[in-house]
């Protein structure tokens, strides 16, 4: 019975020295994995933060882009009309020209014209 209970005993010892040992690891751990949390949660609201500043320089910057794009197509717009003002212009100068021939060439006509009437009144007169 001796022998039972001191080997009882001494099992029991060495189980509490070992399970002691143990849950001063596990707590060590234990600390260690919360402050590994608490890093990684901080490094995950740093990306978080990150991604959403992120998020708002692509939008301002596609903005930014869309109003350079409304612009250049106003530019764009009012050369094509500038552009085509000056086309017309520059076909109606054309027809003044060609009227304006075809007034000249007429005038000649009507003065050759003129000068036959003139030379056939004349002829007429001196028969």
């Amino acid at each position: 019975m001796k022998t039972k209970t001191l080997l009882l005993s001494v099992f029991l010892g060495v189980t509490m020295l070992l399970t002691t040992h143990v849950m001063a690891q596990s707590q060590e751990q234990t600390r260690e994995q919360i402050e590994m949390n608490k890093e990684k949660q901080r490094q995950d609201k740093q990306r978080l933060s990150d991604a959403k500043d992120l998020k708002k320089e692509s939008k301002k910057s596609a903005n930014e882009s869309k109003e350079r794009a409304r612009e250049a197509k106003a530019i764009s717009k009012e050369a094509n009309r500038v552009e085509d003002d000056a086309s017309d212009a520059a076909k109606q100068a054309n027809r003044a020209v060609k009227s304006e021939e075809k007034a000249q060439r007429n005038r000649e006509k009507a003065d050759k014209q003129a000068k036959k009437a003139a030379r056939a009144s004349q002829k007429s007169i001196d028969n």
